[in-house]
Parts: C-alpha cells; structure tokens; sequence
C-alpha cells in the first residue's frame, strides 16, 4: 500500500537516501492512517499470551506529539494535526485571520472559494499553495460583481463604498489597492495562463500575494457584513 500511495519513498526506508521533504511528509500522513495503540487485556493461559485491542484515538494523539516535538525541536515548519495531516506553521498573525474567519457573502460560489484558498494555503505542497492563489483572485473577481450596478465598475465602487466613506482618504487608498491587485491578477500567471503572463517564481512570492490580498479581501467583507 505504501509503495502505491507514496511511490518516492522506498520501503524499508533507507537512512542514506532521503526522500525529499514532499514524500516525507505523504509518508507522515499514511502512517497517521492506520496508526493505533494496542491495549493489553486479559492473560490466555492456554496459548500464552494477552487479548489485545486496538485504540486508534490514542495512538493517533500519541503519534501526533512525537511527531510534532521533532518538527519543534529541530525547527521544522510544520505540524501534523489531529486529525493526521500536515500543514504547514504560518505567520502567526495570518494563521490568526485563516483561523477565525468565516465567510458569509451571500454568494455560495464565493463563499467557496475563499474556504477552498483558506484551507489549501495552509498545505505543505506547492501545487496547493498556488492553487489557494487563484481561487483567491478569483473570488476577489466575484466579489466586485456583489452589490446592485449596472455593470461591474458601478459594481466595485458601490462595494469600496460600503467598505470606507466616499471621498475619504481611506476609500481612495482601497480603490488603488483593488486596482494593483486586479493588474497583478491579469499580469502574473494567477487567472490566466497566456503566454505572456510571468509565472511566480517561487512560494515566497506565493505567500506574499496571497498574504496581500487575503488582507484586502478580509477587511471589506468584515465593513461590509460579509464575515471575514
């Protein structure tokens, strides 16, 4: 099975050819699938030997603090949950906000994708963290479209509206922000994949994108009362 769900990783494990950190992290959560504690009952004289059972809570709690004091002690980014799976440890005041927010738009597409980014940015694999970018940008595309207008420029500004008094300086500062973050959107490799958009390079800029405009988003769903 392992050699089916986790084919980087040889078996028995080899103590000079390390995996790399991905595969190592898929075989952290496999074992969490069939972890166990076995409980010792009563003596069988006759074969003997003890009846066993099998607790899979506590073996699951137990696995999950061995594996998370190796991550601590030796300063690995990442944890495994209770649950077993890995996510990685993220900027305290972003994991904050990831934590607590909950979204109420009033749109249940919308609402989905910013569940889909919240969670997915959070997972150690790169294709995971890419892909909460885009299902970011493009609720940020549903969300311009939410209020009454008659097209999706009336649209936005009848949102930045709700969100700050018109004419002040603050509602000026939001609209040059939805604006760089739509020409970002348009200009990187996030929405559309032509052939003239820059791809990013790496999870750094992966992580300050979506850092940017979950702010964004988060503030104007909580003025409008949207959740956030």
């Amino acid at each position: 099975m392992l050699r089916a769900e986790v084919p980087f990783v040889e078996w028995p494990v080899s103590h000079s050819d390390l995996p790399e950190t991905p595969a190592i992290l898929d075989l952290l959560e496999f074992c969490a699938t069939a972890v166990g504690q076995p409980i010792e009952g009563s003596y069988h004289s006759f074969f003997g030997h003890h009846h066993l059972s099998w607790d899979r809570e506590a073996g699951l709690t137990r696995l999950v603090g061995d594996v998370n004091l190796l991550f601590a002690r030796n300063g690995v980014a990442y944890e495994l949950s209770a649950e077993g799976q890995v996510r990685r440890l993220l900027p305290q005041p972003l994991a904050d906000a990831l934590s607590w927010t909950q979204f109420t738009t009033g749109d249940v597409e919308t609402d989905r994708l910013l569940e889909i980014a919240r969670r997915r940015i959070a997972l150690p694999k790169s294709e995971d963290r890419v892909d909460a970018v885009e299902k970011l940008w493009d609720a940020f595309e549903r969300l311009k479209t939410l209020e009454p207008g008659a097209d999706k420029r009336a649209q936005a500004d009848a949102l930045l509206d709700r969100a700050a008094a018109p004419g002040s300086n603050f509602r000026r500062v939001l609209a040059e922000e939805a604006a760089a973050l739509t020409k970002i959107g348009n200009g990187f490799r996030i929405r559309h994949s032509e052939t003239t958009q820059e791809p990013l390079t790496s999870l750094d800029q992966v992580d300050y994108l979506f850092g940017r405009m979950f702010s964004f988003i988060r503030m104007v769903l909580r003025a409008t009362g949207r959740g956030g």
